[in-house]
């Protein structure tokens, strides 16, 4: 309901109009009554009316004092004014004040003042409603601020808005930066697609919104900051450029390696940025976060957590790199006579070659590694029907790895294990036996299960380095260390829970693993079910 109170001098008039209505009918209620301006506020301050009906003419304060009074401090109330003939200047000062309408007293019918008071009625809930609709605006803006800034910067990064479109949705939905100077920054979660296992946020919307909330922190005492999601783990970062540290490559360096050193502290993760230049118009942006991502191609280079200056970088040499002649004979040969070693030789040779430019294009590198990579396939290929399914299954799909690849050093591990795996072959195929250091390596993983030995350390033990021995022991085992490795421990688990009756943690903890949550992904994925279920079926599982 509506509350109304009525003001006016005379008790006649209060009586009357209170009594000539079912007012209730119409959802309206009288909350008071009083004589003059002075004890209306006092009552309105108590009984927070709608609707003031007042008199012009009264004693102590007037009708127009009140209304003045009601407008600046409640000016929600809306005063409908009850006069006389003679009063009408005074009733056009009173509209003037911001009263809604008027009633002539001595003319008045219940009928006429039901007519006013209904619409005045109908005034005020369309007010109502219109601020409802405000407030939930303003709160789903504010909660999906993120979201609706990210959408709009989407737009503008891939020209899909106008420039004058942007800045009229940016400013209706109040996300534009409130600095004026900016530095454009671009920003990409290392291994991204790997990145929420890796901090055991299985939620990448998790994942970012803890990102962000640490850079935040991390940069809010250095500078005015604003972050725009994009896709795939890339960011635009806009600094306020104001502040003069922010041209500083040594300052922006330290700055943003310790925002590397919180994230991978409390998440986990690593990020790479690449610092573009400066503007003073957010029309800029886009061209200078787009320079800035091609140059982010250099972490290709420069490995994770690189941070890269856009100023001064050579553009990328995009010419196909040669392999020579000479050098491609050399490799057959080394692979024919199975010289791992001498394969290695060529192969880190022609990687140091590429080093030592630094400037090929990413995709051309990878193009090249391919095409070396054939020279492999040229050499088994005559072999084709004596090399095991499970090869072709398992070690077939170096191309999707090398093409996937975010860094050069990915690509050497990659070329490292396929090497391996080539020479394995090669041996396989000649019925070649292994060599014995390998069951000592075995022996001392049954011996020692408890503990994580790596392949460094199992290397050490064999002296051996690390990428021989990785391809000598797959030979031997047709299967990777690690993969031995946490087979081997899986299956002491499952014992342990099945014949030693222990439970899921403790055996967790007998092979050396106190991570609940890795040990159970571990357990499926190599005994095809997880250790909870072995426990509830008392040691029975399909």
């Amino acid at each position: 309901m509506l509350k109304i109170i009525i003001v006016d001098d005379e008790a006649l008039v209060r009586i009357g109009i209170k009594s000539c209505i079912e007012w209730e009918k119409y959802n309206f209620e009288f909350v008071g009554q009083a004589e003059d301006g002075l004890q209306a506020l006092e009552l309105i301050e108590k009984t927070s009316p709608d609707i003031v009906l007042t008199d012009i003419l009264m004693p102590n304060m007037d009708g127009l004092e009140l209304i003045g009074q009601l407008s600046a401090r409640y000016p929600l109330i809306k005063v409908i004014v009850l006069s006389c003939h003679h009063e009408m200047d005074a009733v056009k000062q009173a509209m003037r004040l911001g009263a809604e309408d008027y009633i002539l007293k001595l003319s008045m019918k219940p009928d006429s003042l039901l007519e006013v008071m209904l619409k005045v009625k109908a005034q005020v809930e369309k007010e109502r409603l219109q601020n409802e609709e405000k407030i939930n605006f303003e709160s789903v803006l504010r909660s999906n601020k993120q979201i609706i800034k990210n959408g709009l910067y989407k737009k503008l990064m891939s020209g899909s808005i106008t420039y004058s479109d942007f800045q009229k949705e940016s400013l209706i939905m109040q996300v534009q930066p409130d600095f004026n100077h900016f530095l454009v920054i671009y920003c990409t979660i290392d291994d991204y697609y790997n990145a929420p296992t890796k901090s055991r946020m299985r939620d990448s919307h998790l994942l970012s919104s803890s990102f962000l909330n640490i850079l935040k922190e991390g940069l809010a005492d250095f500078a005015k900051i604003e972050f725009v999601e994009l896709d795939g783990g890339d960011y635009l970062i806009l600094l306020d450029a104001s502040v003069h540290a922010a041209s500083n490559h040594q300052v922006m360096t330290e700055l943003l390696g310790k925002m590397n050193s919180s994230l991978k502290r409390y998440l986990n993760i690593t990020v790479s940025f690449t610092v573009s230049g400066k503007t003073n118009s957010l029309k800029d942006i886009p061209a200078l976060f787009m320079k800035a991502k091609l140059a982010s191609g250099y972490r290709f280079y420069e490995g994770r957590e690189s941070i890269i200056f856009t100023d001064g970088l050579p553009e990328f040499i995009d010419k196909e790199i040669i392999f020579g002649l000479e050098e491609e004979k050399l490799l057959m040969e080394h692979i024919r006579a199975n010289d791992y070693d001498g394969v290695k030789i060529v192969i880190d040779r022609f990687f140091n070659s590429i080093v030592l430019s630094a400037t090929y294009h990413p995709m051309r590198v990878k193009t090249a590694v391919l095409n070396v990579l054939y020279i492999f396939m040229k050499v088994l290929k005559p072999y084709e029907e004596q090399i095991s399914p499970s090869y072709n299954d398992s070690d077939m799909n170096w191309t999707e790895m090398i093409l996937d690849a975010e860094t050069l050093d990915d690509i050497k591990g990659c070329v490292d294990e396929c090497i391996a795996s080539f020479i394995q072959s090669m041996l396989s195929i000649k019925g070649e036996a292994a060599r014995p250091e390998i069951m000592s390596v075995k022996r001392y993983v049954y011996d020692n299960i408890e503990q994580n030995i790596s392949l460094e350390d199992a290397a050490k033990f064999s002296n051996m380095s690390r990428s021989y021995f990785s391809y000598m022991f797959k030979k031997e085992m047709g299967d990777s260390f690690t993969n031995f490795v946490n087979r081997t421990k899986m299956e002491k688990a499952r014992d342990l829970i099945i014949k030693g009756n222990l439970k899921v943690y403790e055996a967790a903890e007998q092979v050396g693993i106190r991570d609940d949550a890795y040990f159970s992904k571990l357990f499926k994925k190599y005994m095809g079910v997880s250790p909870g279920k072995i426990k509830e079926k008392g040691g029975t599982y399909e």
